[in-house]
């Protein structure tokens, strides 16, 4: 049985088909017909969703195959999203996290613009009381979103903000369409809407023509910003992209180094960020037990941090999970805090 990306709403039918004819059977079309989400899903939880409102990419940067293989953007109507909340809400969903390629272009090829914004603000609506969202891509985070995060109570203070490079003439190479200054002034713009708001971002390291200078620049910009969480990436060069086809004769030590560099750098900057919530109490929302440990509790605090605890004498985990609790923060590292449950 093969398929293509643009057809999964049509593998009910293709397994129904093997099943009751046998032998093979191929459909691979050139664009989606109807979106994915139309398929019957199981939730890892009961008390958190991923709802997508697009697929598909429009950006093409130069080392990214997902438009290629993906297609265009193509978003889902508000009415129909708005209706999956609705009904994840009423199963007992508490966290909403909206998911797309792009979610700051949501609604340009339905509405003619971007309605993002106004999607936040119709799901902040419904009354689910968290509300995420992954991913965004700079160019096109504006100014109504940005202010969505001042208004919206149960719209979380936790962004993921790729920025990939801190040069702009790597920015330029990748096609990113905004510069290192642009990026910057929507970091202030965000802190100024939402002072407790938490960044994280992606960067990728030896991107093709990557030189010590350019690697200093985002070196900078991640100690500038000082981002709670940071994605590295060694470049990686994948067949079909227009950054395959680019010369780069940097030796692998050098950009192995770099990147070491980069990963010591992030861990002290997250510890340093932690350190604000050390004496904190927070909200989070129980997921379940420990890795390590099974008395102790594990869950997200509004800033998408990961917080443990133990679990309360007297109370079971399975009474806790997919519950909001404060924990008393006693100690924060760099990737996790921890505190008592009050």
């Amino acid at each position: 049985m093969v398929f293509g990306t643009f057809n999964l709403a049509s593998m009910p039918k293709l397994i129904n088909e093997a099943i009751l004819n046998g032998g093979h059977h191929v459909e691979v079309l050139s664009e989606a017909s109807t979106f994915p989400t139309d398929l019957p899903s199981q939730r890892e939880s009961r008390w958190s969703a991923w709802l997508p409102i697009s697929i598909g990419c429009n950006n093409f940067c130069t080392y990214c195959i997902v438009p290629y293989v993906r297609g265009r953007e193509k978003s889902r109507p508000l009415e129909d999203i708005l209706k999956d909340a609705r009904k994840l809400i009423d199963e007992g969903v508490k966290e909403i996290t909206l998911l797309g390629q792009n979610v700051n272009s949501y609604g340009r090829d339905l509405y003619g613009k971007p309605e993002f914004a106004k999607l936040l603000y119709s799901i902040a609506d419904t009354g689910i009381e968290r509300l995420r969202f992954a991913t965004s891509h700079p160019k096109d985070l504006n100014d109504e979103v940005i202010k969505a995060f001042r208004e919206l109570d149960n719209l979380m203070p936790a962004l993921h903000l790729p920025v990939q490079s801190g040069s702009n003439a790597i920015l330029k190479a990748m096609n990113r369409r905004y510069t290192r200054e642009h990026y910057l002034e929507i970091i202030d713009k965000l802190r100024s809407a939402r002072p407790d708001i938490a960044l994280s971002t992606d960067v990728i390291v030896g991107f093709p023509g990557e030189t010590e200078d350019d690697f200093e620049l985002t070196y900078d910009l991640i100690k500038q910003v000082g981002y709670h969480q940071v994605f590295t990436f060694l470049y990686s060069k994948r067949e079909g992209t227009p950054a395959a086809r680019m010369e780069d004769n940097t030796p692998h030590e050098v950009i192995q180094e770099r990147f070491e560099r980069l990963v010591q750098l992030v861990q002290d900057c997250a510890f340093e960020a932690n350190q604000s919530d050390a004496h904190a109490v927070m909200r989070v929302l129980v997921e379940g037990a420990s890795k390590r440990d099974e008395h102790i509790l594990t869950g997200r605090s509004e800033k998408n941090q990961t917080v443990h605890a133990p679990i309360p004498n007297g109370t079971s985990l399975e009474e806790l999970k997919g519950t909001i609790v404060p924990v008393q923060i006693e100690q924060a590292r760099a990737w996790y805090l921890r505190g008592k449950v009050l």
